[in-house]
């Protein structure tokens, strides 16, 4: 059998996790989501998760899984697809100091824009958005946010100070390509700032079918973004890893609750739906969730 070869390390192979039957994702997501993605998979009959042996980052083929622009309109029925404040937001405001001119890759309906807009006086940004529905939401409230792709930009041969992408690398099937047209954006010295959900944090402790494909080909942590700067003139600045969210302490505690059943069958009696509903009220009435490690991974790197 034929080697895998990583995605993100040209020279580096890949080793096997798991394997998942896409009949059984597409039941799954009609299930829990209401969505069917059957048209999505196609004709693959299983998707397999394989892990980089050199960066760690995790990924998913074939490639051609990743989710079309269909069902992002689908999921975009959905409240919580699209959020007008994120915490990665917070702290990449922060980092926008001296920064004059910003690139957003993803910007979605253009919600971190506004904020840039608003906040940073003096500051111009660029929004760049590839789903049709969110743009048009975008151009709707007069945002600077254009229906394009990041390699249109390069080949313009725009330069930013900044260039930031929040929770979109976990989507594409050629992340490599996209951090390399990311950097080729950067001006001598400019921030690359990225945001990804952490394959460390609870999410890693549950069956989420958000966090599979069609909606994620890849898996990030904090390990594999240290590894970046062995592969791109970037230098690591700071990682930020999330506190935990009010409004994911539910995920969180299911999350563990369904990774102590199985981890240790025993238990099952004592973790039970109405024990796990009493854990998660008892973290949010005394605050002490704060203290608990959240969804997102977030990290500033400047180009060398």
């Amino acid at each position: 059998m034929a080697k895998v070869a990583s995605l993100l390390v040209p020279t580096a192979g890949a080793k096997l996790l798991s394997a998942f039957q896409t009949a059984k994702l597409a039941d799954d997501w009609k299930k829990s989501l209401g969505i069917d993605i059957s048209s999505e998979l196609r004709d693959i009959e299983q998707i397999s998760l394989y892990r980089c042996e050199a960066s760690h980052l995790d990924f998913f083929l074939p490639p051609s899984a990743a989710g079309s622009g269909e069902l992002y309109l689908h999921l975009q029925q959905f409240d919580w697809f699209y959020m007008r404040d994120k915490w990665e937001f917070d702290q990449a405001l922060r980092d926008l100091k001296g920064s004059r001119r910003i690139l957003e890759v993803g910007s979605g309906p253009g919600f971190f824009v506004e904020r840039v807009l608003n906040e940073c006086p003096g500051s111009l940004i660029k929004g760049l958005e590839v789903n049709a529905a969110a743009f048009r939401e975008a151009f709707r409230k007069n945002l600077p946010v254009e229906q394009m792709d990041l390699q249109e930009v390069v080949t313009k041969g725009e330069t930013f100070d900044t260039v930031c992408s929040f929770q979109v690398l976990e989507h594409v099937h050629r992340p490599r390509e996209l951090l390399e047209a990311m950097i080729q954006v950067l001006g001598p010295g400019g921030v690359l700032i990225l945001s990804v959900p952490n394959r460390e944090s609870f999410l890693g402790r549950q069956y989420n079918l958000l966090d599979m494909p069609p909606h994620h080909m890849t898996r990030w942590s904090r390990e594999v973004f240290e590894y970046l700067p062995r592969l791109f003139p970037l230098k690591l600045l700071r990682l930020r890893l999330e506190p935990l969210a009010s409004y994911h302490i539910p995920g969180y505690v299911e999350a563990y609750g369904q990774y102590w059943r199985a981890k240790l069958p025993l238990l099952h009696r004592y973790l039970s739906e109405g024990r796990l509903r009493r854990i998660a009220g008892f973290l949010h009435y005394t605050g002490f969730y704060h203290l608990l490690r959240g969804q997102s991974l977030y990290g500033a790197f400047k180009r060398l």
